[in-house]
């Protein structure tokens, strides 16, 4: 799962770089991003599927710790972005401002 979880990180920051400076391989990228995507919600339901099962056999905490997996994958997938709407939160290449620090002041002398 964690796999799977630092890929799609990987892939989004792929889908920046390829939306930013225009590579080509933004559409291939997005296919991947999907297949992700995909293949953790599966392992969500998956996840609470067996809570359940757990649950009617009394089985309390690994149904919880089933729960609380399931639970962080939608996070992850809540804050992740999809294949077709990343490039939309992706700002062209020299579009950006600069941020640079301020210059400290002089101490003072009393």
């Amino acid at each position: 799962m964690h796999d799977r979880i630092d890929e799609l990180a990987g892939l989004s920051a792929e889908l920046r770089h390829c939306t930013q400076y225009a590579t080509g391989r933004a559409d291939q990228v997005r296919d991947q991003i999907d297949r992700v995507r995909t293949e953790l919600s599966e392992h969500a339901e998956a996840l609470e599927a067996r809570a359940k099962e757990l649950l009617t056999v009394g089985q309390d905490v690994p149904a919880a710790e089933a729960t609380e997996a399931a639970r962080g994958i939608r996070a992850v997938l809540d804050d992740a972005p999809t294949g077709h709407d990343a490039s939309a939160k992706v700002q062209p290449a020299g579009t950006a401002g600069k941020q640079t620090a301020a210059a400290a002041k002089p101490p003072q002398k009393t």
